[in-house]
């Protein structure tokens, strides 16, 4: 009764600073949320870390403290006889509450986080987004926004480059350059979009046309934090490491102004 006494206090105190470790620094889970899909991430990671550190401070504690309580010492005698018992009550306690806390997880963040992203992408949610056309090349990134007519967005510098406005939804749709599409000359790779800072990424497979949505929430740039840029996050050949274009996050204002110079330049 005593080693039960002193497990549990332990047990007590180490999760209370498990969870008071998870509240401090549970902001950093993500290096940096810049869409509101990263936050809601972030909520998912810093949840299950918070229902798991109890969790894990007890097996890992049990792992520690009965080597430790129950080992034999040399002046102890030598009892013979079985040298383990089953503990029925013990097996069904830690089978039902390892169920329970799968199940939970399955409900929430999982499917709740599914059924906020099918939510996102409904019709309905879509009537206001922002559609931009992305097509992954070996090794670039081509962007178009088909509802202002801008086929190609480049910077000053003749180089790919993505503009968003703040707080407002945006859908990509995503391509490899393939055949059946206009804008192919031949049949590329598998690559992968994804903006660090948005918290997801969606692979960009020839043949195939998907979505993926964000809603950007920070006024930022890749030359403000790198975390605001486009990567390939999917080996694909020798220039995969350089597969990168910038991001600019900007006020409405500032993205309308920023359309009409790209009508005027002619892209």
């Amino acid at each position: 009764m005593a080693d039960l006494l002193i497990f549990g206090v332990l047990w007590v105190v180490f999760s209370v600073l498990g969870e008071l470790g998870v509240s401090a620094w549970g902001h950093n889970f993500y290096y940096y949320t810049a869409s509101t899909q990263a936050l809601d991430g972030l909520s998912a990671s810093v949840f299950l870390f918070r229902f798991l550190t109890p969790i894990f401070v007890f097996v890992v504690l049990m792992l520690i403290f009965i080597p430790l309580r129950a080992r034999r010492r040399s002046r102890d005698s030598v009892v013979r006889g079985k040298g383990a018992r089953f503990n029925a009550t013990y097996v069904t306690i830690w089978v039902t509450l390892s169920l329970a806390v799968n199940l939970l997880f399955f409900v929430h963040p999982t499917t709740s986080a599914a059924e906020q992203m099918f939510k996102e992408m409904s019709p309905q949610a879509e009537q206001h987004d922002l559609v931009v056309d992305v097509v992954a090349r070996q090794w670039q990134w081509f962007f178009s926004y088909p509802q202002y007519g801008i086929q190609n967005a480049l910077n000053a510098n003749g180089n790919n480059v993505l503009y968003l406005p703040v707080n407002r939804p945006v859908e990509f749709v995503l391509r490899s350059y393939d055949p059946n599409h206009p804008y192919a000359v031949g049949l590329d790779v598998i690559h992968s979009f994804w903006i660090p800072a948005f918290g997801e990424k969606m692979d960009v497979i020839p043949g195939e046309t998907r979505y993926m949505v964000a809603t950007p929430t920070k006024i930022a740039s890749t030359e403000t934090n790198p975390e605001v840029r486009v990567q390939c996050a999917e080996v694909c050949g020798p220039g995969h490491p350089y597969m990168y274009a910038t991001v600019h996050i900007v006020s409405d204002a500032a993205f309308k102004q920023w359309v009409k110079q790209q009508l005027k330049a002619g892209n």
